[in-house]
C-alpha cells in the first residue's frame, strides 16, 4: 500500500505566504505607536497646569483646617491647665508657622510649619487669645480673622468668634491677599 499523503509544494508555499503574511500584521507600526505617544502628551501637557492648581488649592484648604485644628486643641489645653493661651499665626521668610503659649510661657503644642504653596497670612502676624475658661480675650467682641493666601492669591479663612468657637471657610474676610 502507498503512503496515501502525496507532497504538494503549491500548498506548502501557499502555507509559508500565509504564515509570513501573519506575522507581518501581528502588533503595530511604528507611526501607529508614536500617534498614540503623542496623543497621550498632549493630553498630559493639557492636564499639567489644572493638576498643579489642585494641589496648591488643597495645600491651602488642608492647612486651614489644620490651624483650626490648632487653635481648638490649643483653646481646650488652656482649659484644662486652666491657664490662658496665646496662639499666633505668622509669615516668616515665606513659610507659615503656628505657636502657642501658656500665660506662663510654657508651650501649649509644638510649633507647626505649613507647605511652601501657602505664602502669606492676612495682617501677619495674627496672635488669638484664650481665656482658661476658652473664651477668645483678643481681637474685640466680634469675630477674629486670620486670612491664608496661596501662589494662585486664593484666600481661605479662620474665624474665631467671642466664645471661642473656631471655623474655616473660603474667603470670608474680604481683605485681599498681600
Amino acid at each position: 500500500m502507498m503512503n496515501s499523503y502525496i507532497h504538494r509544494p503549491d500548498q506548502y508555499q501557499k502555507r509559508c505566504t500565509m504564515q509570513m503574511y501573519r506575522a507581518r500584521q501581528a502588533g503595530f507600526s511604528l507611526i501607529e505607536v508614536m500617534i498614540v505617544v503623542a496623543i497621550i502628551g498632549i493630553s498630559a501637557a493639557l492636564a499639567a497646569p489644572n493638576f498643579t492648581q489642585w494641589y496648591v488649592q488643597t495645600q491651602l484648604r488642608q492647612t486651614t483646617a489644620e490651624i483650626a485644628s490648632q487653635l481648638t486643641l490649643a483653646r481646650m489645653a488652656g482649659m484644662n491647665r486652666n491657664r490662658s493661651v496665646d496662639v499666633t499665626v505668622m509669615n516668616s521668610g515665606g513659610v507659615v508657622s503656628l505657636s502657642a503659649v501658656t500665660s506662663a510661657g510654657a508651650a501649649v503644642i509644638n510649633t507647626a510649619s505649613f507647605p511652601t504653596h501657602v505664602k502669606s497670612v492676612v495682617g501677619t502676624p495674627v496672635t488669638v487669645s484664650f481665656s482658661s475658661m476658652g473664651v477668645r480675650t483678643s481681637g474685640g467682641t466680634g469675630v477674629q480673622t486670620i486670612g491664608l493666601c496661596d501662589t494662585y492669591g486664593r484666600q481661605y479663612s479662620v474665624t474665631i468668634v467671642a466664645s471661642g468657637k473656631v471655623n474655616w471657610s473660603p474667603n470670608t474676610s474680604g481683605v485681599p491677599c498681600p
